[in-house]
């Protein structure tokens, strides 16, 4: 599936763009509102993010040209801007969402899922797996065989991730943008607190699956040998 990025801050879109490249979107990317708008009127996308404050054009202007070129495409709003009536001027427009800076990119993978499943564009997967783990985001359950064990919060946020990306090695900073926020303090230890809390819960439902430290690089999921 195709999203275009309409956002001029580069790296809150180059963020936003590895998390949707994590789920196997592709993604384009324009940093001013004429070279996006041009983009968005080639209708080859599934849904576009649209920030509001733009170089040459607003997004708001953006969204209303598209609409009335008949351009149907999903569209949620990026902004800053977290007054009722700039809310009400984007949804007014034809926009899907509307998403205030700064946010977690859970939440926006989230509102993105949702406004994918509305338009009939995606189906809602419930359950990640990897082998003998099963994490079940509907009821924030974590299984292994009979086992079970209730998983919640930044636990299962983490752990979604790491399934999401389950070949690769997800840095800190990476995690951090994507469950606390590209503008969060969190610290570095909030993610190790995290990953200890994950690994017990891995050993209580006996899963062979471990998270792995890569010193110097991040985490990545791994299955214990039975050697």
């Amino acid at each position: 599936m195709n999203i275009l990025i309409i956002e001029d801050e580069y790296s809150l879109a180059d963020a936003v763009a590895e998390t949707l490249k994590s789920e196997n979107f592709n993604v384009c990317i324009k940093t001013n509102g004429e070279d996006g708008e041009d983009e968005a009127l080639t209708e080859n996308y599934d849904l576009i993010l649209l920030d509001v404050m733009l170089p040459g054009k607003n997004g708001f202007d953006i969204l209303k040209y598209l609409r009335q070129e008949k351009i149907k495409t999903p569209v949620i709003m990026l902004t800053a801007k977290s007054e009722i009536d700039d809310k009400l001027n984007g949804l007014e427009h034809g926009a899907d969402d509307y998403i205030t800076k700064p946010f977690a990119m859970r939440e926006l993978m989230a509102r993105i899922k949702a406004v994918l499943k509305r338009t009939n564009n995606i189906e809602d997967t419930n359950c990640l797996e990897y082998g003998d783990l099963v994490l079940d985001l509907k009821n924030a359950k974590l299984k292994c065989k009979d086992n079970e064990i209730q998983i919640s919060g930044k636990e299962l946020e983490l752990l979604e991730q790491l399934l999401l990306n389950k070949n690769q090695i997800l840095s800190k900073e990476s995690l951090i943008e994507r469950i606390w926020g590209y503008e969060s303090d969190a610290e570095y230890n909030s993610v190790e607190v995290y990953i200890t809390f994950i690994r017990r819960k891995l050993k209580l439902i006996e899963s062979k699956v471990n998270i792995k430290a890569v010193r110097g690089i991040g985490y990545k999921l791994e299955e214990k040998n039975d050697k």
